[in-house]
């Protein structure tokens, strides 16, 4: 018998435990997760393409955190089913465990489209250490690397990439990369410094099929018809909560685990946080805001009451020389842009019935706090160091 039992390791599991720690002393813990290791930092994994690293280098909390606060670690296990009226949580090899409180911080994995072939030896989705390890040991001998998707983690992959020495092209189904982050106008300077840099585009295309010899990649067809030859295909289209354990338990569910504000569940004592929740109509699927849900549910486990806020959107990107900070919206209707240049850098903020929505940095990011406080907080311009940059 457990007081509380979270079940996965990332960080929205990791951020629960510490803060029931940090409440109760006393209680017993114990993280159950299908993963080989303890947490680590899944941002990194992109960046890591590229360089030797050593695994403990990547966690989160080295072992000795978890001694010390005697928290319990059941790794490479997988839950099959729980049951919520026996508090018991049953496990693929039959056993059984009791608890008190149950987190469901099960996480996401990788959207793999339906292409034809798209099972073929030599497609990767990295989501975890070992699909990245994967990778690199795939890719050693290998040269023509094609990744499916131009959003932040599409273009991490493809620099790091690049940066083995592949030749690399991406290929994004909307007409211009970052189409969430970015206006069209800054995507397209973008892409041209890509290009630049040796990274190949393709926007606008539609993958219908991976082209395989004997089951093993050799390259991609296009919607238009248009083959691009590959030794490696990576996979970064998004992500979909993991619920089918919470849906074969009898938990309700639409796109994510179904929580209220406290991420609650319909049980008074299981609650759900990370990549797996969702709130109203909405999962979110970001590092930061899977570390603030588990926060929120350890508190509320150990007997808080706190509510979590859907998060403000804003999103970095650093590849090579080019720097990007990207916040609220940039396009819609009645969306107009005030826009100030200053030795080589561009500033946009983005307006809509007088009302800063939105803002672009691009190259000097250090005002990304003030772009934060004028499009979330309503500050006015002039009151930021920005004011200075559109006098």
């Amino acid at each position: 018998m457990y007081d509380y039992l979270i079940i996965g390791n990332g960080i929205a599991g990791l951020s629960a435990t510490e803060e029931i720690r940090k409440k109760d002393k006393d209680a017993t813990i114990l993280i159950v997760s299908e993963e080989k290791s303890s947490t680590y930092w899944r941002t990194r994994l992109s960046h890591l393409i590229s360089q030797e690293f050593e695994k403990d280098d990547l966690f989160v909390k080295k072992q000795p955190w978890y001694d010390e606060r005697k928290i319990d670690e059941k790794l490479e296990s997988c839950i099959e089913k729980i049951d919520f009226d026996k508090n018991v949580a049953i496990l693929c090899d039959g056993e059984e465990i009791e608890y008190g409180k149950l987190l469901l911080a099960t996480g996401a994995r990788p959207f793999v489209p339906p292409i034809t072939n798209i099972n073929s030896k030599g497609v990767f989705a990295i989501r975890t250490i070992t699909d990245l390890m994967n990778f690199k040991d795939y890719v050693k001998d290998k040269k023509k690397v094609v990744v499916i998707g131009g959003g932040i983690l599409g273009l991490e992959a493809a620099h790091s990439a690049l940066l083995l020495g592949k030749d690399v092209t991406v290929i994004e189904s909307f007409d211009y990369l970052l189409s969430r982050q970015l206006d069209r106008e800054l995507s397209e300077k973008l892409e041209k410094e890509l290009n630049d840099m040796g990274i190949k585009t393709c926007t606008g295309k539609f993958t219908e099929e991976i082209l395989a010899e004997k089951g093993i990649v050799k390259g991609v067809k296009l919607a238009d018809g248009t083959e691009i030859a590959a030794d490696a295909i990576m996979v970064q289209a998004g992500i979909r909560s993991n619920i089918d354990l919470a849906k074969n338990s009898g938990l309700d569910t639409e796109r994510g685990i179904i929580v209220d504000d406290s991420l609650k569940t319909k049980y008074d004592n299981v609650y759900a946080a990370g990549d797996c929740a969702q709130i109203g109509d909405f999962t979110i699927g970001l590092w930061t805001s899977s570390q603030e849900m588990g926060k929120i549910a350890g508190n509320n486990m150990a007997g808080d009451k706190q509510m979590y806020e859907k998060p403000k959107p804003f999103s970095t990107l650093t590849i090579g020389d080019i720097k990007i900070f990207s916040a609220g919206m940039n396009s819609g209707e009645g969306v107009e842009e005030v826009k100030a240049e200053k030795d080589g850098n561009i500033y946009k903020l983005f307006k809509l019935n007088d009302k800063y929505v939105g803002g672009i940095l691009w190259g000097d990011i250090k005002y990304q706090n003030d772009i934060k406080d004028i499009v979330f907080f309503g500050k006015d311009l002039q009151e930021t160091k920005l004011g200075e940059i559109f006098e």
